[in-house]
């Protein structure tokens, strides 16, 4: 009887031992099928199939505050997520128009030394969206959001990537307002 190392262990040499990498080819070829099994029994994935409306029409979106241009940005971000979604954005035929509008901005912050260094603060936004039939002008829903960031210029931030966050969040809170319910 001659021993031979089998899983780290010795153990007794038989005809029906086998090494484990030579069980490889067996085990890549049975989920090499399970993979393709799965594949075939329908689980297929469909981007925006969430989506309740697939084309809108997005206006640039209104600004009430006294603090102006932040609506040509935020409707940017909005119809780049709306794009990234799978949403067809300003076509003629769309069947919805998605308003918005800025209600208030905040930007407070804590400054220091005698040229009032700004440290740390925070941006927030206050915005309502509409979204409307075009043909009977029919408001489908309506729904307010209040979102906020803050940032430190000691780790590099500044009022501006605070302000992009916010943007960038609204518009990913904005799409959601097109997706069905469940």
């Amino acid at each position: 009887m001659y021993l031979t190392p089998h899983w780290g262990v010795l153990s007794p040499a038989s005809p029906i031992s086998r090494h484990p990498l030579e069980y490889l080819d067996t085990l890549l070829a049975f989920l090499g099928g399970a993979a393709l099994g799965l594949a075939a029994a329908g689980c297929v994935y469909v981007p925006g199939e969430l989506l309740e409306h697939r084309e809108v029409l997005v206006r640039i979106f209104d600004n009430v505050d006294e603090r102006r241009t932040h609506e040509f940005d935020l409707t940017r971000s909005v119809m780049r997520e709306l794009a990234a979604r799978g949403v067809h954005v300003n076509t003629a035929e769309a069947p919805v128009e998605l308003r918005g509008t800025i209600r208030l901005i905040t930007a407070p912050s804590v400054v220091e030394g005698a040229g009032d260094v700004v440290v740390v603060g925070a941006v927030s936004f206050q915005l309502d969206v509409e979204l409307v039939q075009r043909g009977t002008k029919k408001v489908l829903s309506r729904a307010q959001r209040t979102e906020s960031a803050s940032f430190s210029t000691a780790r590099g931030e500044s009022r501006e990537t605070a302000r992009q966050e916010v943007f960038d969040r609204l518009a990913r809170w904005v799409v959601t307002r097109l997706e069905k319910d469940w």
